[in-house]
């Protein structure tokens, strides 16, 4: 009952189930599974049905494409309350990314069968569905292409950026983002070096651009991160 109480507080709190009724959560709820997964242990591969959505109530989940050669790209990382593999919700298609745990996680997953058939009856879930993926393409568009085309301090303020934008704190024109990502973190986020991540960093801390402190980033102002995500400069 505990657990159920918890995901429906995640689920409330999801941007794809806001303002969504509590019939219509409960209702899914009723078909939802818990499960624990252990440090370093994959929830899901690259290829692999998808056939259930999941919700993070504890723990910190990867989202990585790998290569063949042993590389990987990092899409992003899913903190708690978040909810991920939502592909499945749209279609039957394989896995399009590994989920690893980082860390010790709870999770709560429901059907995506459940799921589509909630949302026939109460619309709202697709309306709120279509912004969350609409979103998703719109940050990762904007990865792609400065991952392909920009230096990598702009590539490194686009990363930021993108975090913000999903797990960070707005207040005014600055911005606080608490998040466990290591400066060797970030340089795989942008494939670039921990040397040159950090002389970005110290870089930013001098200008003012961008300060860590108590655990946490503080960006004074976003619109500044923002030109140093557009620069051509290296």
């Amino acid at each position: 009952m505990e657990k159920i109480k918890e995901a429906k507080s995640s689920l409330k709190k999801a941007r794809w189930a806001r303002k969504v009724s509590d019939e219509a959560l409960d209702g899914m709820l009723e078909h939802a599974t818990f499960r624990s997964d252990s440090r370093k242990s994959h929830i899901f591969r690259l290829g692999d049905p998808s056939s259930r959505f999941y919700g993070l109530l504890s723990g910190q989940v990867r989202l990585t494409i790998p290569a063949e050669t042993g590389d990987e790209f990092i899409i992003m990382d899913v903190t708690k309350g978040r909810w991920f593999g939502g592909t499945s919700l749209t279609e039957n298609a394989p896995r399009t990314a590994d989920a690893l745990a980082l860390v010790d996680t709870e999770i709560v997953e429901i059907p995506a069968s459940v799921v589509r058939e909630t949302a026939e009856k109460f619309p709202r879930i697709y309306k709120n569905l279509f912004a969350e993926q609409s979103l998703y393409v719109r940050l990762l568009c904007n990865l792609m292409a400065s991952m392909l085309f920009f230096p990598l301090k702009a590539r490194l303020a686009n990363r930021l950026l993108m975090l913000i934008v999903l797990d960070g704190r707005r207040e005014g024109r600055a911005a606080y983002l608490e998040t466990t990502l290591s400066q060797s973190d970030f340089a795989k986020l942008v494939s670039g070096s921990r040397q040159q991540v950090n002389r970005v960093f110290r870089q930013w801390n001098d200008e003012g651009i961008v300060n860590f402190a108590d655990g946490q980033y503080h960006i004074p102002s976003v619109k500044r991160l923002f030109v140093e995500s557009k620069s051509t400069a290296p």
